[in-house]
């Protein structure tokens, strides 16, 4: 269904990971790069597939949109697209956001669905946060108006985060969409370092520290 301004709506909702598209890159690597450059140079470059944990498998089973109501209260909203795919030509960047909530006012306000855990504050992660920006970057591109909020529902938490995206969030979302590319490109591992305590919980830890 074509609705909002040329924004394509499905009844299926993303899965964890998006399909790769030639020259692409997607808004979910721009989050695994905000979390640790090496897990993009380990899935684009070296081709290798995350695990699918039983936290994964539960998430997909447990996706409960009953969240939605009091968020569209919270937005007035007139309109919901649901698994909206989205694609930057200029920027080669693709990507499949679980719904847009159109407001009364016009506004495009991408949410997402996460598994995980909010930032210890309560607040949006870093990479959810930059995940979010690509995608407000993406739907600018498309319908010619400025995103300028986002929404995150933490389902473990059963906690809805609202997310005001700036332009400072748009312009580092830009720098790591354009450092993906030249890593692509060069097929140069990445230098990284990140807190042990990512790594305790990352499923790519078997590649980067086997045993």
């Amino acid at each position: 269904m074509k609705s909002a301004k040329g924004l394509s709506s499905r009844r299926s909702c993303s899965g964890p990971s998006e399909p790769p598209h030639e020259g692409f890159i997607t808004a979910v690597e721009v989050k695994h790069y905000a979390y640790c450059p090496r897990i993009v140079w380990l899935t684009h470059v070296l081709h290798l597939n995350e695990p699918i944990t039983e936290a994964m498998r539960l998430g997909a089973e447990l996706h409960d949109e009953s969240f939605i109501t009091p968020l569209l209260r919270r937005l007035r909203a007139r309109e919901v697209l649901r698994g909206v795919e989205l694609e930057s030509p200029r920027l080669r960047v693709r990507g499949k956001v679980d719904y847009v909530v159109v407001t009364g006012h016009g506004e495009y306000v991408p949410v997402e669905v996460k598994w995980s855990d909010p930032a210890g504050d309560r607040r949006a992660r870093r990479d959810h946060r930059l995940q979010l920006a690509t995608y407000a970057l993406l739907m600018e591109e498309t319908t010619g108006r400025p995103v300028k909020q986002a929404a995150i529902y933490y389902a473990r938490a059963g906690l809805t985060v609202l997310v005001s995206l700036t332009e400072d969030d748009k312009e580092e979302a830009k720098r790591a969409i354009r450092r993906i590319h030249e890593m692509v490109e060069t097929g140069e591992e990445p230098e990284v370092r990140v807190p042990r305590s990512k790594c305790l919980n990352c499923g790519f830890r078997r590649y980067c520290s086997p045993g």
